[in-house]
């Protein structure tokens, strides 16, 4: 008995079916009916809005921002309509600084004053998000010596996500006046970064002084590192100690925010530190013993105590 074939259902037979179901508020079967759909035809503009309102009803907002961005990437009549779901899409997502900044570009752009009046009470509700955030933000840098490790690093990495950069003042008088951990200090370097500050900072790390001009900085994921260590140590580990490959990647990542931006060739070359980490993954399932003599090795030792 041959095999049976399925034909494929008719495209007026798909969209009936996708808009039987949005009216039937089954958005489930209308997000498999679309995969459907895109599978055989191209979305038309009415087509493309009635997803995206799928979407938004189902808050997947990850996906309508895409689905938005292409769209508008595309060319459309329908500026106005897919403007509005780009800008819900980035409330859903949280992204409120990004929302305000997007409607003050594209108020005057809009055609229809139905748009501006649905555009209006989204910058509203994200400038309040704002507000709430800043004042949370305000207290726990007012309080940054006592609170937690974990609220710490929240504060400043939501700081960054919310590309609140106004504090950066504060930021440096935290560094100049408060100890902290080498991964809290990492993470405000980077805010620094991010907030273009160009001015100098003395900081201590392991021992280590250093003068940094964070706007100067490489990124934590162009650091010596990131870019050359982490690899070089892998492929090694790759080809007699696999089991350890993941991890030594968490660890060696994680050593990467610790240390930075300390040039760790103050410490030993980069073909020792390599040296090292394999020797260090390899000792610890007993394929060879730990070489203390290696400077990297003491280094990394130590600081395994330290954050244990």
């Amino acid at each position: 008995m041959s095999d049976i074939i399925p034909f494929p259902r008719s495209k007026e037979k798909l969209v009936r079916e996708i808009k039987q179901s949005f009216n039937n508020n089954d958005l489930e079967q209308m997000y498999q009916l679309f995969e459907d759909f895109e599978e055989q035809f191209e979305l038309d503009e009415q087509m493309a809005l009635l997803k995206c309102s799928m979407l938004y009803n189902m808050q997947h907002f990850l996906e309508l921002r895409e689905e938005a961005i292409i769209l508008l990437k595309q060319g459309t009549t329908k500026y106005d309509d897919l403007m509005v779901y780009y800008v819900k899409s980035l409330n859903g997502l949280g992204q409120y600084f990004e929302v305000v900044e997007v409607i003050n570009q594209i108020i005057d752009e809009v055609n229809d004053h139905r748009t501006r009046m649905e555009l209006f009470p989204i910058k509203e509700y994200a400038m309040g998000q704002i507000d709430k955030h800043n004042e949370q933000a305000t207290y726990m840098l007012q309080n940054f010596e006592s609170i937690s490790l974990r609220d710490q690093i929240n504060t400043v990495l939501t700081l960054i996500d919310y590309s609140q950069f106004n504090y950066r003042n504060t930021v440096v008088n935290i560094i100049d006046n408060v100890t902290l951990a080498p991964n809290v200090l990492t993470i405000m370097l980077e805010y620094l970064r991010f907030a273009e500050y160009d001015q100098n900072i003395r900081i201590y790390k392991y021992d280590y002084d250093m003068n940094v001009i964070p706007s100067k900085l490489p990124g934590l994921e162009h650091t010596e590192f990131k870019l050359n260590i982490i690899p070089n140590v892998i492929n090694q580990l790759e080809v007699d100690a696999a089991q350890m490959i993941e991890e030594a990647l968490h660890l060696m990542n994680n050593h990467a925010i610790l240390f930075y931006p300390l040039d760790i060739e103050r410490i030993a070359h980069i073909d020792v530190w390599i040296e090292a980490y394999v020797n260090y993954f390899k000792a610890m399932i007993g394929l060879e013993p730990l070489d203390e003599s290696n400077t990297a090795i003491q280094f990394i030792t130590e600081i395994d105590k330290l954050n244990n």
